[in-house]
């Protein structure tokens, strides 16, 4: 009778087709398997999705003119020591390419820190400007409202003070009293 209720479990429940704990991007085995097949884009595929205009307009770029003027000076500086200790051209001229490309990356970096410190100043500045701004709206409503509260009591006084001028608050007071 066992038997036959686990023959049955097995017909309704199929079995899985790969393993359970496969994700995108992951492994078939958690414990230092293979790779997948979709092991993603190649360096060379990044590079050629960015296309011509990215090539093309890099000079146009925030930090990257500063920092290419500096990484050439830098490696001017760096080719001419060379050749002043006396390297093979070639050794001096590796000087020159490997400081250009030092300061310039170094250059470049520094630049973008300051521009995100930049911007990070710049957004705090917006929303001290946004909360401020609240305030001094909330201020002008509150003193707004205070005047529609004052104007309404001066209007209720005056309106008192004109019905007992009248006649008929007189007579309400002294003549009818029944």
């Amino acid at each position: 009778m066992a038997d036959d209720t686990r023959q049955t479990e097995e017909q309704v429940a199929p079995r899985p087709r790969g393993p359970a704990n496969v994700m995108p991007g992951g492994t078939a085995h958690t414990a230092g398997g293979e790779k997948t097949d979709a092991a993603g884009p190649s360096y060379i595929d990044a590079v050629r999705s960015l296309g011509p205009e990215y090539y093309l307009n890099f000079h146009k770029r925030p930090c990257v003119r500063d920092s290419q003027l500096q990484g050439l000076a830098a490696g001017f500086a760096g080719g001419s020591l060379g050749a002043i200790l006396g390297r093979p051209v070639r050794v001096a001229s590796n000087w020159a390419v490997g400081t250009w490309c030092g300061v310039s990356v170094i250059s470049y970096q520094v630049c973008q820190y300051y521009r995100s410190k930049e911007k990070a100043g710049i957004k705090q500045a917006q929303e001290l400007m946004e909360k401020k701004r609240a305030t001094i709206e909330a201020k002008k409503e509150a003193r707004r409202r205070a005047r529609e509260e004052h104007d309404k009591l001066e209007q209720a006084r005056r309106y008192e003070e004109e019905r007992k001028k009248s006649w008929g608050y007189w007579y309400e007071k002294t003549i009818k009293f029944w």
